[in-house]
C-alpha cells in the first residue's frame, strides 16, 4: 500500500496543540498517519476534524479548541475524496495528474478588491490593494493547571465497591465451584467494582480571592466534569466556612497568640451558612450540608487562608479550627488547596493553619500530595488537631 502524504497544514495543527499544552508525542501522528493509511478521514473536511478530535481529544474542552484551530488552518477549497492510488493494496501506479488533497490556497491577486458586507445596516466598506486575514485568534487560558492534568490526578481518588448487576466473571469462585462438584457447573459471576468516592468542596469567593475566581473554576469543572467520582457538590463560603467561634479561650495579654495550648478547648463549629452559587446569594446552613455531603466522604477546602492580605488574623485562625473540629466529626479525609505557592505562606495566617491542616498549592505537585493524602498516604502535621 502506497504511503498517503499527509496534508502539511496537519503539523502545524499538530505543533500548536502542543504549544497549547497538549500532551501529545509523536507517536500520537504517527497514529493519524496510519489511520489515514487506513482510508479513514478522507471523506470530507468534516471527517478528518473529527478524527484528529477522536485521536487527540480527552475533553470536550479540548475538542473545541482542535476545532477552533482545524477550521482556522485547513484550507476551504480542496477535494477531500482519497485518490484510488492511496485506498487500494499492492497498487504501486501513481497519477500526478490526479488532484491532490490540500493545494496551497491560491493568494489573492494584487488588485483585487476586498469589500466587506455590514451587518448593521451601514454601506458596505470597500478596500482595495488590502489583503485581509480570514483567521481568527484563538485564546486558550494558561492557568498553572489544565483541564487534562486535574482529571488525570483525580481519577487517582478512588474507592471501588462492587455493586448492582452480577455481570463479572469470577474465576476464581467458578474454578473452586467445578473442582469441588467434579463436573462442568455454570459460571459464577458478581458485580463489577464501581468508584463510589464522593467528594465537598468548599471554595473561597470574592475579596482577596477574587484574582482566582477563573482558575479555581476551571479547577472544580474539571473534577466534576472528568475525575470520574460517584458525587461532587461544590459550595461557596467568604474567608472562612463558619464564623462564631467563642474567642474567650484566647489570651488576652498577647497580641498574636499562638493557639497550639488552648487547642483542646476550642469547641467545634457547626453554626454558619454555606451557599450553592459563587455569588454567595443562595445561603444554606453549614450543619446540613455537612451531613448531607461530608459523611464518609473526601473534602477539600480550596482558599488563600489569608495569605494575599499578608498579615496574622487569629480570629481566623480560630475560626477555622472551629470548623475543622466540626469537619472531624464526620470525615478524617480533608484537605486544603491554596491558589498561592508556600513561599506566600510565611508570616500570615495560612502559616497558622497549615500547622493544623494538610495544606498544599493549587499546582501540579500539589494537588498530586493532595490526593495521596485523601487515598491514606501519612503526611506529617505539625500540630494536629
Amino acid at each position: 500500500m502506497k504511503q498517503p502524504k499527509l496534508p502539511a497544514f496537519l503539523w502545524e495543527l499538530f505543533q500548536k496543540l502542543r504549544r497549547r499544552g497538549f500532551p501529545l508525542t509523536p507517536d500520537d501522528y504517527e497514529t493519524l498517519r496510519q489511520s489515514l493509511q487506513a482510508g479513514f478521514g478522507w471523506t470530507s473536511q468534516e471527517a478528518l476534524r473529527d478524527l484528529c478530535n477522536f485521536l487527540w481529544a480527552k475533553s470536550r474542552q479540548e475538542q473545541e479548541i482542535i476545532t477552533a484551530l482545524f477550521n482556522q488552518l485547513a484550507p476551504k477549497n480542496e477535494d477531500w475524496q482519497l485518490s484510488s492510488v492511496q485506498v487500494e493494496n499492492n497498487s504501486d501506479a501513481t497519477d500526478s495528474s490526479k488532484k491532490k488533497p490540500y493545494q496551497d490556497i491560491p493568494e489573492p491577486q494584487e488588485h483585487d478588491e476586498i469589500v466587506t458586507e455590514s451587518r448593521s445596516g451601514l454601506p458596505p466598506i470597500s478596500l482595495k490593494d488590502v489583503q485581509l486575514s480570514e483567521r481568527r485568534f484563538i485564546f486558550v487560558p494558561q492557568f498553572p493547571l489544565t483541564y487534562r492534568e486535574v482529571a488525570q490526578t483525580w481519577r487517582r481518588l478512588r474507592r471501588p465497591v462492587r455493586v448492582g448487576a452480577a455481570t463479572e466473571l469470577d474465576v476464581e469462585l467458578t474454578i473452586a465451584r467445578r473442582c469441588q462438584q467434579g463436573f462442568a457447573t455454570s459460571v459464577v459471576l458478581r458485580p463489577r467494582r464501581r468508584n463510589v468516592a464522593r467528594l465537598l468542596m468548599l471554595v473561597d469567593r470574592q475579596g482577596s480571592m477574587t484574582a482566582f475566581h477563573r482558575f479555581c473554576e476551571e479547577v472544580c469543572r474539571a473534577i466534576q466534569q472528568a475525575g470520574r467520582l460517584e458525587e461532587t457538590a461544590i459550595y461557596y463560603f467568604h474567608n472562612v466556612p463558619a464564623e462564631g467561634a467563642d474567642e474567650q479561650v484566647l489570651e488576652g495579654d498577647k497580641l498574636f497568640p499562638v493557639l497550639d495550648t488552648i487547642l483542646p478547648q476550642i469547641t467545634p463549629l457547626k453554626t454558619g451558612y454555606l451557599y450553592e452559587d459563587p455569588d454567595l446569594l443562595s445561603p444554606i446552613a453549614l450543619e446540613e450540608v455537612l451531613q448531607k455531603y461530608a459523611s464518609d466522604a473526601f473534602v477539600v477546602v480550596m482558599s488563600d487562608a489569608g495569605a494575599v492580605r499578608k498579615y496574622y488574623n487569629v480570629v481566623r485562625l480560630l475560626d477555622t479550627i472551629s470548623f475543622i473540629k466540626a469537619l472531624r466529626a464526620y470525615t478524617l479525609n480533608y484537605v486544603w488547596l491554596n491558589p498561592l505557592p508556600k513561599s506566600y505562606w510565611k508570616d500570615n495566617t495560612a502559616a497558622q493553619i497549615a500547622r493544623h491542616v494538610p495544606m498544599f498549592p493549587l499546582n501540579r505537585e500539589g494537588i498530586q500530595q493532595a490526593v495521596n493524602v485523601l487515598r491514606g498516604h501519612q503526611y506529617i502535621i505539625e500540630k494536629p488537631l
